[in-house]
């Protein structure tokens, strides 16, 4: 039983859960911690990020999704029957500007459409201004943000480093409810939690480019491995033979053990220098050598370059295909992502039919999800009859447009 004082009281109830992808490592109710862990570590969307930190792809490709999803911007449409019919006008009023500017409402919504492309979370914080009786929205960073088990949340900014973690620095905040306005009044700072219900994730969303974490990594290795190869040389490329006892004798001398291993041990490193590295690219190597009796040359050291069978086409398909996987997993059409160039499909025409379908029809559940806080301080406000919402951008041929695309109004909401 949780008493906040006065007559006002909650019942929690722990019952056994956790995500079923990306979730903690134990069951809620045995966790030490006081929130619900993200990931095995705590640490999930550091995981995540880091996995791309070094990528070419995924960093653009979300961007690109983000700008799909901004379009031109939110704005406020007001319900009215024309001709019979029930359609969307763009509306607006002094207040509704006041509190726009307030808010500061395009950055909170391009901050709102960052996090959901990352990793699919907004955590929203509500802020109550007792002398204009709104609510200023601001999103807090998912990485610093978790859900608490007494149904608040936690921001603390060591989440997320396992080995630093400093829990005394945890604040916590009561979570926000949207149907009882006067208690997000009493509480002042309040906080939302907007995500899409996946099946098996009661508590954390994920996005979707996050099951393409081994084609990432794939694309990750193939950047290390031309680079390592651009300058220590491709694969292995000599054959180098030498006789056994080749450092078993110093002339007619023999040497003991301990010397002989010296000597293989100083020639492997000289070798080493001598044939890896940028420096040294297709550099000469010379050997001297003793005569037998015979005046022939004795057992020396044979060096035979090897053919690599790998070519270069075989790893340039790797690349394409692995970034092919990545767009594909972001959800951005191929060609729109750029990793399929010349393949008859990127002409202006259909270039501009596959950026209006990826507006109209890959956007409006991410737009849903961020929108929903801003429709309900909307109508805390007391609007029953205004909605935000997104302003599409059309593109259009030169002839209609000198610019090639004019701002529309999206209709969904």
């Amino acid at each position: 039983m949780l008493n906040e004082g006065g007559n006002n009281g909650a019942i929690l109830q722990l019952t056994g859960s956790r995500d079923a992808s990306f979730g903690g490592s134990t069951w809620s109710q045995y966790d030490a911690f006081e929130h619900i862990r993200w990931g095995a570590g705590d640490n999930q969307p550091n995981v995540m990020r880091k996995a791309i930190e070094k990528n070419t792809t995924v960093q653009s490709l979300l961007e690109s999704l983000r700008d799909m999803i901004y379009a031109s911007g939110v704005g406020f449409f007001k319900k009215e029957m024309i001709e019979g019919k029930s359609q969307l006008v763009e509306y607006t009023d002094s207040r509704l500007e006041d509190w726009s500017w307030s808010t500061d409402l395009q950055d909170y919504t391009i901050s709102a459409i960052n996090q959901r492309v990352d990793n699919a979370n907004i955590f929203t914080k509500w802020k109550y201004n007792p002398m204009e009786d709104w609510f200023d929205l601001s999103v807090l960073d998912s990485f610093k943000t978790r859900i608490g088990k007494a149904g608040d949340f936690h921001v603390n900014p060591y989440f997320g480093y396992a080995n630093h973690q400093v829990l005394t620095k945890t604040e916590k905040i009561k979570g926000f409810n949207r149907l009882d306005r006067e208690f997000n009044v009493k509480q002042t700072v309040t906080v939302s939690h907007s995500k899409t219900n996946q099946p098996g994730q009661p508590y954390y969303s994920f996005a979707s480019w996050w099951c393409a974490e081994e084609a990432i990594e794939l694309a990750n290795l193939i950047t290390a491995f031309h680079k390592n190869g651009i300058l220590n040389g491709y694969n292995i490329k000599y054959l180098i033979r030498m006789p056994q006892d080749h450092f078993d004798k110093d002339g007619m001398r023999a040497v003991d053990s301990k010397e002989s291993k010296a000597r293989w041990s100083k020639f492997s490193d000289n070798l080493s220098g001598w044939l890896a590295g940028q420096k040294n690219v297709n550099k000469t190597m010379l050997i001297k050598y003793l005569r037998g009796s015979d005046g022939k040359m004795m057992d020396n050291v044979d060096v035979q370059p090897l053919k690599n069978e790998m070519s270069d086409d075989a790893y340039d398909k790797v690349w394409k295909k692995s970034d092919q996987n990545i767009a594909n997993s972001v959800g951005i059409l191929p060609t729109l992502a750029g990793v399929n160039p010349g393949s008859g499909n990127d002409s202006g025409s259909q270039i501009r039919v596959m950026a209006e379908y990826q507006q109209h029809f890959r956007t409006p559940i991410h737009r849903h999800a961020v929108l929903k806080d801003i429709n309900t301080a909307i109508r805390m406000m007391g609007y029953k009859d205004v909605f935000a919402g997104f302003k599409e951008v059309q593109l259009t041929t030169l002839d209609k447009n000198p610019n090639g695309s004019e701002a529309v109004v999206n209709h969904s909401l």
